[in-house]
């Protein structure tokens, strides 16, 4: 039986078109799946990857090449399935090498310990509603000297801050302040939870990941 969540992410996403990624991870103006690929310049990236809440898959298909096995989970199995769709469609070679699977956002992640060498959590965080146990099962699943990319608004950019003043509520998920939307997409497009650099350090570190590097994108 489907989730409230994965009912509410399948609706929101009833209607989206497929498209390939194109990563620039070297543009000056960057977005957060270009901010990915650029930091994974920096790293070693045989082996295996997993990618947290992949979505549709566009992001893992275009970072694939990359890996020896490259895994996508994902809550809404309308995306999941469009992400096969398009693996078999639009990257029949990789097929074997990359797999998608629906999975329940609240229960254990169905892999074993340490079995990832790079893990991927792309503006995923701030949409669960049980942070703690999906961020102990990523460092469950992620080897000892792993990786983690993660990504996510930050609450304290200056735009943010203007509306706090204003006594606006920052939009850091949805561009619509139309509170009808957002009965069907999630209040401020599904975000539970709200990060800053200093609160997104203190939650790696509380489940055992070490902040190496960093970087932002838009203006």
């Amino acid at each position: 039986m489907a989730t409230s969540l994965e009912q509410m992410y399948d609706l929101k996403y009833s209607h989206e078109e497929w498209h390939p990624l194109t990563l620039r991870p070297h543009a000056l103006s960057t977005n957060r799946y270009d901010d990915v690929a650029r930091l994974l310049c920096g790293e070693a990236t045989d082996g295996k990857c997993l990618d947290v809440g992949c979505g549709s898959g566009q992001l893992l298909l275009a970072l694939a090449s990359q890996f020896d096995e490259a895994t996508g989970i994902d809550l809404s199995s309308n995306r999941i399935a469009r992400a096969q769709c398009a693996l078999h469609d639009h990257y029949p070679e990789l097929v074997g090498k990359v797999r998608f699977v629906h999975v329940d956002g609240e229960e254990s992640l169905p892999f074993a310990d340490g079995e990832f060498d790079v893990l991927i959590m792309c503006a995923i965080v701030e949409h669960v509603v049980n942070l703690y146990g999906l961020m102990d099962e990523a460092a469950r699943v992620c080897r000892r000297g792993g990786c983690l990319l993660i990504t996510v608004p930050n609450i304290c950019y200056l735009r943010h801050v203007k509306d706090l003043l204003m006594g606006r509520v920052p939009m850091t998920g949805t561009p619509n302040r139309d509170v009808r939307a957002w009965r069907h997409h999630g209040w401020d497009g599904g975000h539970f939870h709200y990060f800053s650099k200093a609160s997104l350090t203190d939650l790696l570190r509380q489940v055992g990941f070490e902040p190496e590097r960093w970087t932002g994108d838009g203006r």
